[in-house]
């Protein structure tokens, strides 16, 4: 939860980036799909609305009072369940790079979980500092539980390979929004929605294939009505560059890095100089 009284910088970026995500998220929820990519979509929507209510405080406070706090972070965790199936069976059908896709997916959610957990904890913590409640030290429980050894400290400890992965995935999202387009004829990471890749196709997803249809004037290779829906991913295969890709892959870095950004404060009991990019 932000202020904007407080860090307007972070709270107006958080809520543009998340904002962009529902957005897109409820675009995708629009196109033609199989039911695993409907369930994998719908799941990215739910996590980008709980985001964008995660920015400012009162509509965070509405949202868990609906629904439990606890309750959203099993929720993300049975999440990662379901996307770390989808990698397997990926990987199973020698789909490498769609297994690799999932198991990003299951990691970002496993980040989500992580986060919502760590909110459910520092809640009661706060509260009891803010009773003014203090150990024999002098330390409220918020200030003990982020000592070494404590649970807020431990919670960052468990998040250093998480932020890593966000901080990674964003860097890589936003490289593929900018790269350059590349002719369908010769891609080999996406062959497209409708592009009827031939016999030579390097790319490891389904396409339409080129069967000979006899004539009256001999065999002429026709490409089936086949439609790239079911792809091994969270949605319709689209060649690289295009309109379509860029803002996908914009939304995939405003995803992983709005979860990077506000999940600073949670890694300040292990790396104070976090605290830095709350501004």
């Amino acid at each position: 939860m932000f202020s904007f009284a407080t860090v307007p910088v972070k709270f107006v970026g958080l809520f543009v980036l998340y904002l962009w995500c529902t957005a897109w998220s409820i675009y995708e929820m629009t196109r033609p799909q199989s039911w695993r990519q409907r369930v994998s979509n719908g799941l990215h929507l739910v996590m980008a609305v709980v985001m964008l209510l995660m920015v400012a405080g009162p509509t965070w406070m509405t949202l868990i009072k609906i629904i439990p706090i606890w309750v959203l972070a099993g929720f993300f965790a049975a999440s990662v369940v379901w996307f770390a199936w989808l990698a397997v069976r990926a990987f199973v059908a020698a789909q490498r790079s769609s297994g690799w896709h999932f198991v990003g997916h299951a990691t970002m959610f496993a980040a989500m979980a992580w986060h919502v957990a760590a909110m459910a904890v520092m809640r009661p913590l706060k509260m009891s500092a803010h009773a003014g409640h203090a150990d024999a030290g002098g330390m409220n429980p918020m200030m003990a539980a982020q000592e070494p050894g404590g649970v807020l400290w431990w919670f960052a400890v468990v998040g250093v390979p998480l932020m890593a992965y966000l901080l990674v995935a964003s860097v890589h999202a936003l490289r593929q929004a900018f790269a350059t387009a590349a002719p369908l004829d010769t891609a080999s990471d996406c062959c497209g929605g409708t592009c009827t890749c031939g016999p030579d196709c390097t790319c490891d997803l389904p396409h339409p294939v080129l069967d000979p249809v006899g004539t009256t004037e001999g065999t002429l290779a026709l490409a089936t009505a086949a439609r790239v829906e079911t792809a091994p991913s969270c949605h319709e295969v689209r060649p690289v560059g295009s309109p379509k890709f860029r803002m996908a892959a914009l939304s995939d870095f405003g995803m992983n890095f709005g979860m990077f950004w506000m999940s600073t404060g949670i890694m300040v009991p292990l790396l104070p100089f976090f605290a830095l990019l709350s501004f």
